[in-house]
């Protein structure tokens, strides 16, 4: 047997025995079912004679069953004679007493030569039923007649399977019969085995008998190979007996299913140790049989392997139930095993990452010395709990005796990482920590307090711990305080984690946790936190999060007294630049400043002026503890970015075309002189209501275009200038630009212009797009966009288009044939039939007002949409 597998014992007495794997139950010739069988084959010998000498028996199986009359050992006559017995005899219910004969009588290797013959033998195609007199009616398809023989010449012939099919007379008693051959062999000494090997290959003359010759000596893998690329053969022994058969990771590669039954399991671990994991992870997955009652026994089948590769099989199977208890048991049976495969999946923002981590944790909590296994820095991140000594001066909210509850026998302070105070000098005692779980578990209001109290990172890391070891144990709903108490105690960090994993949770079922998660981030309150949210609102592919995501905006902006638009510009985070929107990475020995391109990617300059992409990773000279810090920090600040920047790209582009505009106090405060919204705000040119476009220079002051100082007035209002509102001005600022080699984060001053001209000002239709063809896709995305399909009701309208306006005008495309509800990606393409304005979206224009009624910038931005989607 492979040492890797542990076959449970209850399943070894159904094992299909392999010579040299788990031994089975004994299994010994049986000397009375031999006598039997001598005299079947006394008894047919009339019926054989006369079968051997049939026009249309196979010559060489007619001359092998002669022989086999003249008492020579022949197997090939020996399995035809046998196959008439068990055809035409009365008392014969099946073909294994032959075995036991052929056994004693000739060897095993002649008892495994004379069944896998018999395996290909076919009789004669049996008459139809009719009366033999008064008594009875004749019986067929492998039983005797119930009076008598059959009339001579009603017996056919002797001859070979064709097409894959198994001898007839062997059908009913194949699995009996192979069985206990195979478990003789498995049992017989390794000469004699050898013997059988040798012998067997001289009779495996079709894919029939090459299957079962596979199946009764599964060492030998060249067989099986023969097998599996000729799979005619297959049938004669069913899906069970080729598993059975198998004995290499590419033989298992060339299966697609498995039934879940103790037997086949238990045999394809004998046969094929860990290299069975494959199949039984598709078993675990398999729908076709009740999974309430095959699950548990394909776990059972998993948790007797002993390899790495058991724990990323169960890891990505944690939805399925039942997995994420086994996989506590496995790796409580091979914790080395566990850490080591695990070990690669601690590290990242995936639901893998966060159940590899839970559990990681906690081995290393039972047993330290288990940290070896892990890459270096690992365990330090999961582990660290500092030698501090307790702190004696709690705050009433922690004093006192913890309440003992179910809620939290499976978070136990013991496995998770110490909370250290404000100074990072001292630690939370056990009771302390207890009584904040306690706390935590109620969901308790007074369990925020600790924050003042509490050192802000500690106590998010053991916040996330907790998470994570409620994770690791397949996320019990009865215990989902672990996913709401790290709104209270969580931090920016907690939000980076968690907010991809927000955005995996429904496509695996977990909408539910998803939006109780909107409620972390909503605690947590932070403008990272805020932003992430916002992100939520605009990407992925679940509506139903997206919208509980922009509810969750709106109540927040309402509890402030202000508009979403006011939240998301509130919401930016600052990223702790300075005051020149920049960061410096103190290595010790060698700093580097922190910049911005026109996409607010980060750049890093190192002190001679080059340019680099990212970090440096800590050399051996840096400073051993300043190095990884700065490093950290700018990881998660490239991913932030990763979220905020295209968020906010698309944000300020969208306020061009919807004319928002800023008091001057605010536009400083929010744009000029945010110390990350800087890098972009100096690549636009902006505009006051009066007409004054002007921009904001690196050292944050206004210059308009010739470059003069300017200063809005007091009562102003700023807007993000659309190059329809440049006039005259476009193409100076547009040379401007270039001077200065500014890049610009959006189409802005080589953005196309569409103005109406004097007769299409007062037409109320605009005959120039009519007649468009837009491809499906982008019509359908359309609806998704700036524009919209939707009625007053909220009810999707597939047959236009719309667009508002500031002051509340629309513009409307009608389109022919029209958007389907549910279709994306493919449909009829989109002919735009009309295009007119009017206080209500509708498929035609009634109540339509002239054209040049509507904002210009809306109508160019119209009209730039359609003809780019058309070309």
């Amino acid at each position: 047997m492979i040492e890797t597998v542990d076959i449970p014992v209850e399943w070894r007495e159904h094992l299909h025995p392999r010579h040299g794997g788990v031994a089975g139950p004994e299994v010994v010739p049986d000397e009375d079912a031999a006598r039997r069988a001598r005299g079947w084959e006394r008894e047919a010998r009339a019926i054989a004679e006369e079968m051997a000498e049939h026009e249309r028996t196979d010559p060489k199986l007619g001359k092998a069953l002669r022989a086999r009359l003249d008492g020579e050992a022949d197997p090939a006559g020996a399995a035809a004679l046998a196959a008439i017995a068990v055809r035409y005899l009365d008392d014969t219910a099946d073909g294994a007493p032959f075995v036991d004969a052929w056994v004693l009588d000739h060897g095993l290797a002649f008892a495994a030569c004379a069944l896998t013959e018999a395996s290909s033998i076919a009789l004669g195609p049996p008459p139809e039923p009719r009366k033999l007199g008064p008594n009875g009616v004749m019986r067929v398809i492998g039983v005797a007649y119930s009076q008598g023989n059959p009339p001579k010449g009603w017996r056919g012939e002797v001859r070979r399977s064709g097409g894959g099919q198994a001898g007839a007379s062997w059908r009913i008693a194949a699995d009996a019969v192979v069985k206990r051959l195979r478990a003789l062999l498995a049992a017989a000494p390794e000469a004699e085995y050898r013997d059988a090997v040798a012998r067997l290959a001289a009779h495996r003359g079709d894919p029939v008998r090459r299957s079962t010759a596979s199946y009764l000596v599964p060492s030998e893998a060249a067989w099986m190979d023969e097998t599996l690329d000729d799979p005619s053969g297959m049938s004669v022994l069913g899906h069970e007996h080729l598993l059975c058969s198998l004995s290499t990771a590419a033989h298992a590669d060339r299966i697609g299913w498995i039934p879940v039954v103790p037997d086949v399991l238990a045999t394809l671990l004998d046969g094929l140790g860990a290299d069975a994991l494959p199949l039984l992870e598709t078993a675990l997955a398999y729908r076709h049989q009740d999974p309430d009652e095959t699950r548990p026994v394909v776990l059972k089948a998993l948790l007797g392997i002993a390899d790495e590769r058991l724990f990323p099989v169960l890891l990505s199977r944690m939805g399925i139930k039942g997995v994420p208890a086994a996989l506590q048991e496995a790796a409580g049976r091979y914790p080395v095993l566990a850490v080591r495969a695990l070990a690669p999946f601690v590290q990242g923002q995936t639901v893998r990452s966060l159940q590899a981590a839970g559990l990681v944790r906690s081995l290393l909590h039972a047993e330290p010395e288990l940290a070896k296994a892990l890459p270096p820095g690992t365990a330090e991140e999961l582990l660290p709990r500092r030698s501090v000594p307790d702190c004696d001066d709690l705050p009433a909210v922690l004093a006192g005796r913890p309440a003992r509850s179910a809620k939290t026998d499976w978070a136990a302070p013991a496995l998770l990482p110490r909370i250290l105070t404000r100074d990072r000098d001292r630690a939370l005692p056990e009771d302390a920590t207890k009584r904040l779980l306690g706390l935590l578990a109620k969901k308790a209001p007074e369990a925020a307090d600790v924050r003042g109290f509490c050192d802000p990172h500690s106590l998010a890391e053991f916040s996330w711990a907790v998470f994570q070891r409620w994770y690791a144990l397949g996320a019990p709903s009865k215990h989902n305080w672990a996913l709401a108490q790290l709104g209270v105690i969580g931090d920016d960090t907690t939000v980076r984690r968690l907010a991809p994993l927000i955005r995996q949770w429904p496509g695996e079922g977990g909408t539910g946790r998803a939006v109780a998660a909107l409620d972390v981030l909503a605690g947590i309150g932070s403008d990272v936190a805020l932003t992430h949210l916002f992100e939520l609102t605009r990407r992925g592919r679940y509506k139903a999060l997206k919208a509980k995501a922009a509810q969750k905006i709106d109540e927040i902006a309402a509890a402030r007294g202000i508009t979403p638009d006011d939240l998301a510009d509130r919401a930016v985070p600052d990223f702790g630049l300075d005051e020149q929107g920049t960061l410096v990475l103190d290595y010790g020995p060698r700093r580097f400043t922190v910049t911005f391109d026109q996409q607010l990617v980060p750049l890093v300059v190192e002190a001679n002026g080059k340019v680099r992409k990212s970090a440096p990773k800590p050399g051996p000279k840096d400073d051993p503890a300043l190095a990884p810090a700065a490093h950290a920090l700018f990881t998660g600040l490239r991913a932030d970015l990763r979220t905020i920047a295209d968020q906010e790209i698309k944000r300020l582009e969208k306020a061009m075309i919807t004319r928002r505009s800023w008091t001057p106090d605010g536009f400083r405060r929010l744009f000029a002189e945010h110390p990350l919204l800087r890098h972009i705000v100096r690549r636009l040119v902006w505009i006051t209501g009066d007409g004054t476009a002007f921009r904001v220079a690196e050292d944050r002051t206004y210059a308009d275009i010739n470059d003069d100082a300017f200063t809005p007035a007091p009562d102003a209002r700023i807007s993000i200038a659309h190059p329809l509102l440049l006039g005259d001005d476009l193409d100076a600022w547009a040379e401007l630009f270039a001077d200065y080699e500014i890049l610009q984060p959006f189409e802005q001053l080589g953005r196309p212009v569409y103005r109406l001209a004097d007769d299409e000002r007062s037409a109320r239709r605009l005959a120039r797009v009519e007649g468009l063809v837009l491809p499906y896709g982008k019509a359908k995305g359309h609806s998704q966009g700036r524009w919209e399909s939707v009625n007053a009701n909220g009810d999707f309208m597939g047959g236009w288009l719309a667009r508002r306006d500031p002051a509340g005008l629309y513009v409307v495309a009608s389109l022919s044939p029209g958007l389907g509800h549910y279709m994306y990606g493919e449909g009829e393409d989109q002919k735009v039939t009309a295009l007119w304005a009017g206080p209500v979206p509708a498929r035609t224009p009634q109540g339509s007002v002239p054209l040049g009624d509507v904002d210009p910038v809306t109508m160019s931005e119209a009209v730039h949409d359609l003809v780019r989607s058309a070309s």
